[in-house]
């Protein structure tokens, strides 16, 4: 008896902690997610049938939402949240049942959450996200034979286009709501054209792509695009085209925060994490990035880290001359064929 209290006290103290004994359960949904149910008393049964996917931004941290899903005060849940560094999937309201998480409209629709805040995208919006989202879209909408009409951003980030235009839209794209999420930094372009699979255009992402090995000790083009893109990242360095110390050091903090071995070498698996989506109207670090590459490929502009008519104009110039989709929008495939 003595025997069994005390596991019982052990297993109390684990549950105290938050700690799991267990392994992750699968989603029986979606079996590349994690399924970690939210509290019953924040959703409901679903009495409509699924059409939409709702695009959303968590305002906060992956652990946090999970656990807020999971307290009745919440009030609110999703069916999907995933995860900023690598696109880590979990699932808490089975796809039957009627999440709360736009409003109104929440009797169709199949919410996912992004870890991550509006207010900085180029920090949340990765790679590995937007490709894990597109992979969990695809499959919500090919399981029930739904055409796959992704917003596009046409009539600007926050417009309200009827529901038989759109299937997949952000919240703030959905009637009579109150949230803006996810905000005019999420890229509409590129997510369409990776939710259809597609991966030829120039803001498109291409998970069979190679990349350059930059390391310690290496100069030129190469190093000065990475030392931008940590710049636009938050970290302070001097853009020098020296992959020096101390852009070593930057990598390998860069590295360690996107969930990657720390080992300061920028390869297949660094540059997908370190590139940003750029395009027209953009500004700052990433945008003299793809100017300086640019004038590499002699084209002359000015680095002065806007995104005018003239660099739109190169982009596509570049993305023509390399047989990418000419769109003006410098995603992975764009990024990579400047790379090399």
């Amino acid at each position: 008896m003595k025997k069994n209290m005390n596991g019982l006290l052990a297993g109390l103290i684990l549950v105290a902690l938050g700690l799991q004994t267990l392994p992750a359960r699968a989603s029986t949904d979606y079996p590349p997610a994690i399924w970690n149910p939210a509290a019953s008393c924040n959703y409901s049964a679903r009495t409509a049938a699924i059409s939409h996917v709702t695009i959303h931004t968590t305002e906060g941290s992956y652990a946090g939402s999970i656990s807020w899903f999971q307290n009745c005060s919440a009030g609110v849940s999703a069916h999907y949240v995933v995860r900023s560094s690598d696109g880590q999937v979990t699932q808490m309201v089975r796809e039957a049942d009627k999440a709360w998480h736009v409003g109104n409209s929440n009797g169709y629709t199949i919410g996912i959450e992004h870890e991550g805040y509006t207010n900085a995208p180029a920090t949340w919006y990765t790679s590995a996200m937007y490709n894990a989202s597109a992979a969990l879209t695809r499959d919500i909408l090919s399981s029930r034979g739904l055409a796959q009409k992704v917003f596009d951003g046409s009539g600007g980030w926050n417009a309200v286009p009827s529901d038989s235009l759109y299937n997949v839209k952000g919240h703030v794209n959905f009637a009579s709501q109150t949230h803006t999420d996810p905000g005019s930094g999420w890229d509409w372009p590129r997510y369409k054209t990776l939710v259809a699979g597609g991966t030829s255009g120039g803001g498109g992402s291409d998970a069979t792509l190679t990349w350059p090995l930059v390391q310690y000790g290496n100069t030129g083009e190469r190093v000065r695009t990475i030392q931008y893109l940590l710049q636009q990242w938050g970290y302070t360095l001097t853009v020098n085209g020296s992959f020096d110390t101390a852009t070593q050091t930057a990598v390998k903090n860069f590295q360690s925060s996107r969930g990657l071995g720390a080992d300061g070498i920028v390869g297949n698996a660094t540059w997908p994490a370190l590139t940003i989506v750029t395009q027209q109207g953009d500004s700052g670090a990433k945008v003299r990035a793809v100017q300086s590459q640019l004038n590499e490929s002699g084209y002359g502009l000015v680095v002065d880290g806007i995104f005018g008519s003239g660099t739109d104009s190169a982009v596509r110039s570049f993305q023509s001359a390399k047989g990418l989709g000419v769109d003006g929008i410098v995603g992975d495939n764009t990024w990579s064929k400047m790379a090399w």
